[in-house]
């Protein structure tokens, strides 16, 4: 009776060595560095385009732009004051599900990683002005055994590719801010 309780808790607990990585290279943008207070909000009016196989991520920056409590999106490039057309570039590693069923089937005793690379090419254009910004990040998420002993001390490995794509569209809203493009 104990063996079969023994064997599903230590099942349970191999098959749990996994750690989130964030690459880091954009500082964290806290919420006072991108939030706006202007009388009257700012149009903004954006446009996105993915490579193939990727998703068109309008969303990502209309949720960074409305939580900066600057402006408001309209449907029409005519009816805004700033007008953003990017593109989005998203890599992951290729072949990471074999690696992971792989690391799967030997319980995290062969590791197995994924990292995904994302990149961002704007032009926000205000009047006349254009301004380019060229932004980009990554995530690994680590399946390894050893990785057991360091998950209770990082987050949660499966938020870790969301922090990275929210934190990379708050710093494009937060250079966009710094440019002078977001307040009236």
């Amino acid at each position: 009776m104990k063996l079969p309780a023994l064997t599903i808790a230590a099942s349970i607990l191999l098959t749990s060595g996994c750690a989130g990585f964030k690459a880091n290279d954009l500082p964290t943008v806290s919420n006072a560095s991108y939030s706006v207070q202007n009388e009257k909000p700012v149009k903004v009016f954006s446009t996105w385009q993915a490579r193939a196989g990727s998703n068109v991520p309008k969303g990502h920056f209309d949720s960074a732009i409305r939580s900066s409590g600057c402006c408001e999106i309209v449907d029409s490039a005519e009816q805004a004051d700033v007008i953003v057309n990017g593109v989005v570039v998203v890599e992951g590693t290729p072949g990471a599900g074999i690696l992971g069923m792989i690391s799967g089937f030997t319980f995290g005793v062969i590791p197995a990683w994924a990292t995904q690379d994302l990149s961002l090419r704007v032009t926000a254009t205000e009047s006349e002005q254009q301004h380019r910004y060229t932004l980009s990040d990554s995530a690994t998420l680590v399946i390894w055994l050893p990785m057991l002993l360091v998950m209770p001390f990082r987050d949660n490995p499966l938020n870790i590719e969301q922090e990275v794509t929210q934190n990379t569209y708050r710093t494009l809203v937060a250079r966009m801010k710094n440019d002078g493009l977001l307040s009236n």
